[in-house]
């Protein structure tokens, strides 16, 4: 008896492909998922950079009213201001021309300034009134 003659094959199988095709769907929906939290990260943190800068200007300006006026009448001037976007404005000579420009423009509710990246992740500053025992905070909602 003879036996059959050995037969090659010069391909994969379709399980072999079918294997294949699913893990580079699995490691391309990684990457994906990988590269989308990357942004929704970078908007956070261009928001806390934008809060601190906001926080230096209202600090800058404190320091540079108290001396002149005394610290009352910066608190005084502060509150009068009366909205968050009237309080961003009250401050504005410390912050750079482009910022304050990027700021007003999108900024629709007084109360809520906003900016391009904290549109984006749902976000704002606020600007609220500055209390006797306090300190003006700039808080991001």
């Amino acid at each position: 008896m003879t036996a059959a003659p050995y037969r090659t094959f010069r391909g994969f199988t379709m399980v072999e492909m079918l294997i294949v095709i699913a893990v580079i769907g699995i490691m391309s929906a990684l990457v994906i998922s990988a590269f989308s939290n990357a942004a929704q990260d970078t908007r956070r943190v261009v928001s806390r950079q934008q809060q601190a800068s906001v926080q230096n200007a209202v600090n800058a300006w404190v320091n540079s009213i108290s001396q002149a006026q005394g610290l009352a009448a910066a608190r005084t001037l502060y509150n009068t201001a009366g909205t968050s976007k009237g309080r961003l404005q009250l401050v504005q000579g410390y912050l750079d021309d482009a910022t304050v420009s990027h700021f007003l423009t999108n900024t629709t509710n007084n109360d809520e300034v906003k900016s391009a990246a904290l549109s984006k992740t749902g976000q704002y500053l606020y600007l609220g009134a500055w209390n006797v025992n306090s300190y003006p905070k700039v808080e991001l909602k």
